[in-house]
């Protein structure tokens, strides 16, 4: 009955974690957010070596097939909703999220100190910490995916913006 509430306790944990760290993110004040989440930043850039990893891991493949929490920007919209807004406001949120997504990963690991509740903590470990790296991996290829697509984003708004299309 023990090992259950401890259970509970990282299952709620992690919700917290999930959604806590988005929505403390995703409510600081817009002028912090700009400066912290802004493209251009060095930890943003997304090199060619890297690009080459996520295509030969097929990630182009199966990004598709993850979910997606953020309906306001899919891809799927572009071409109705096409303008320098939108792709300058899509890149940024795209920083955001990859930010949120390498949060969980590393504070995901907290997790193993519920092992520190349980009776024989050195008993546990081994579970506690299956159970962290299977979620904090999970979150890995999300953050991962909006790299990707941030460069081709990138990409988008430059040309267009040298075409003159927006």
């Amino acid at each position: 009955m023990f090992t259950l509430a401890i259970t509970l306790l990282n299952t709620a944990f992690w919700l917290a974690l999930h959604f806590g760290l988005a929505a403390i993110l995703t409510h600081l004040p817009d002028g912090i957010q700009r400066r912290w989440f802004d493209h251009r930043r060095p930890r943003f850039q997304v090199g060619d070596g890297e690009m080459t990893f996520y295509r030969r891991i097929s990630l182009p493949r199966w990004k598709d097939r993850l979910p997606q929490f953020n309906c306001d920007f899919d891809k799927r919209h572009l071409r109705r909703q096409l303008s320098d807004n939108y792709l300058e406001e899509f890149i940024f949120i795209t920083c955001r999220a990859e930010v949120i997504h390498e949060g969980i990963f590393l504070l995901g690991w907290l997790s193993l100190l519920s092992c520190l509740l349980c009776g024989d903590p050195l008993a546990n470990l081994p579970l506690f910490a299956a159970i962290a790296a299977v979620l904090c991996f999970g979150n890995l290829p999300f953050a991962m995916i909006q790299r990707y697509n941030r460069r081709r984003l990138e990409k988008l708004w430059n040309t267009c913006r040298r075409i003159g299309r927006i």
